[in-house]
């Protein structure tokens, strides 16, 4: 009984990883250049160097914390081997958008939105009341 759930359990354990190519990188975002500007708000969204095509870091707002930021890579999830599959912001900063395809995920949290189905992929995001850091 216990080999049969053993095996059911890594099953569903493989189905859930990802096939997304795993890069290492460690970027600091410093808020007072004045390309972040919009992150000094929140709902501010920019581009970056980083992650397997660039990042979006985007200040998070709705939680009354003013250090929640979140770094995402600008690959799409599902498409990302594609060379048009570069997410680009929303003009109202409140999705990114695949141009290969038109899926489009929440920026707050990377959730799926229209026509997606997984998430966009998040890496490790810090700051120190002055500077980002984003890093796998």
């Amino acid at each position: 009984m216990t080999l049969i759930f053993l095996s059911v359990a890594s099953a569903c354990k493989k189905n859930q990883q990802r096939d997304f190519p795993l890069v290492s990188f460690d970027q600091y975002i410093y808020l007072n250049n004045p390309s972040n500007i919009e992150l000094q708000s929140p709902g501010g969204a920019v581009y970056f160097n980083g992650g397997y095509r660039g990042l979006i870091i985007f200040r998070r707002y709705g939680n009354n914390q003013v250090d929640d930021f979140a770094a995402f890579d600008r690959a799409c999830p599902k498409h990302y081997s594609e060379d048009c599959s570069q997410l680009e912001l929303s003009d109202d900063r409140v999705f990114a958008e695949c141009p290969c395809h038109g899926e489009k995920y929440l920026l707050f949290d990377g959730s799926p939105g229209e026509g997606a189905t997984i998430s966009m992929v998040e890496y490790r995001c810090t700051f120190d009341g002055a500077v980002i850091r984003a890093r796998n």
